[in-house]
């Protein structure tokens, strides 16, 4: 009997639990629901605003059309029809609408709309878009608004920030960047999640603000805030001003980076410039350096030869204590053509390291070094490096038939 009531009793726990999870799941579909209407339609209020604001020309005509959309800007551009006229470049952001857009923008679901908008806006009609632009550029809503966010939770705060990458006019004036956002942006990190930080860091390079995004790199390597080295470099490329300058100005102090800021910067020097080949020469010999940076200036070399380089690259090819070294090595001498280059590859056929012999076998083939100018045979004894030089030569006709021939794989 008290078995039985057991049963019944778990039986009726369970199918408890099943509904409440069936409540659950209806209550979240329902809300979603909701807030993806509420959403399309603060989206299609704000494109609407913002197409009106953006209109290049008002007359008599159009004026009775726009005054009906929205009443926040309906008594500026009824004022504006009694008048008369055809206006250009108008601003009806006033102090009642930079009210307003105070009012709605403090909250971040209306500011992902507001977002929203201006991306469909974009899309559509990119000079009223940038007429817009410039009107919030004049009104400095956005130097407010960043005040207001910076008391915000960390993930309102990363929003703002992704909102300015977006959108990085906001974040400028008639005199050029808008010093007062930037700085209010950069104390957004503290006390932030990583979402918060690589948004404000990606805000500062699409902004174009070099003195930001070293304040911003040098709070990282403070704090010891990883974010990895490809990221940062990609967001670097993204720089919005002059790419050389910067890339300058960070190397001046590569001294003072951690390890994984330097990968970063080396990368994103990697994606553009030339221009440091004998500046990363002496990095690349320093005993001090990691293996990482040391791989990542490798890599570097392979792209932009660089001729001094050369004997560097020769010696650790050679090393037995640290293949990954010599197996990028391996694969940069590719740019070296040579006597020596044709040597040291040679001797890398005979590697314990099967990678480190892949390379060295496309590094010769790639040279043209079939049999080499030593007068090596290269194949040697090993198999293993018979198949491989065979496969790369194989591979390379195929490739040089198809390039000649058009064939379309």
């Amino acid at each position: 009997m008290i078995n039985d009531l057991r049963i019944h009793l778990s039986i009726i726990m369970y199918m408890f639990g099943c509904f409440s999870i069936m409540i659950f799941n209806a209550v979240i579909i329902y809300r979603k629901k909701v807030d993806s209407k509420a959403m399309k339609k603060n989206t299609a209020r704000w494109v609407k605003i913002i197409q009106q604001c953006s209109v290049p020309q008002l007359d008599v005509v159009a004026l009775p059309k726009i005054c009906n959309a929205s009443s926040i800007y309906r008594q500026d551009l009824q004022h504006l029809m009694r008048n008369g006229s055809r206006t250009d470049n108008i601003s009806i952001i006033n102090k009642k609408n930079k009210k307003h857009l105070l009012k709605s923008l403090k909250n971040v679901a209306k500011l992902i709309a507001f977002s929203n908008a201006l991306n469909h806006v974009r899309r559509e009609n990119s000079d009223g878009y940038d007429r817009y632009m410039d009107m919030l550029m004049e009104s400095e809503v956005f130097r407010t608004l960043a005040l207001v966010y910076k008391k915000k939770k960390s993930e309102e705060r990363a929003y703002f920030a992704y909102f300015v990458y977006q959108h990085p006019s906001v974040a400028k004036n008639a005199e050029g960047i808008c010093k007062n956002i930037i700085d209010t942006m950069i104390t957004f990190m503290v006390a932030s999640n990583i979402y918060c930080r690589v948004n404000v860091f990606k805000a500062l390079c699409r902004v174009g603000d070099a003195n930001g995004i070293m304040n911003a790199l040098q709070f990282f390597s403070d704090k010891s805030v990883f974010v990895h080295h490809k990221l940062l470099a990609e967001d670097l490329y993204d720089f919005a001003g002059d790419k050389d300058a910067l890339a300058i100005q960070l190397w001046e102090r590569h001294n003072i980076w951690n390890g994984n800021i330097m990968l970063g910067i080396i990368s994103f020097i990697a994606m553009f410039s030339d221009g440091f080949r004998a500046a990363f020469l002496p990095v690349l010999e320093s005993p001090s350096v990691s293996m990482d940076i040391r791989i990542e200036i490798i890599r570097y070399y392979k792209k932009y030869s660089f001729l001094p380089a050369q004997p560097i690259l020769v010696e650790y090819l050679s090393q037995t204590e640290n293949y990954d070294i010599a197996n990028e090595a391996a694969s940069a001498l590719c740019a070296y053509p040579g006597f020596n280059t044709t040597r040291a590859l040679v001797s890398a056929l005979q590697s314990e390291n099967w990678y480190v012999q892949y390379n060295a076998a496309s590094s010769l083939v790639e040279l043209g070094e079939y049999m080499g100018e030593t007068g090596d045979r290269l194949p040697g004894d090993d198999s293993d490096v018979v198949q491989i030089i065979e496969y790369k030569v194989a591979h390379a006709n195929e490739e040089k038939y198809i390039n000649e021939s058009g064939v379309i794989v």
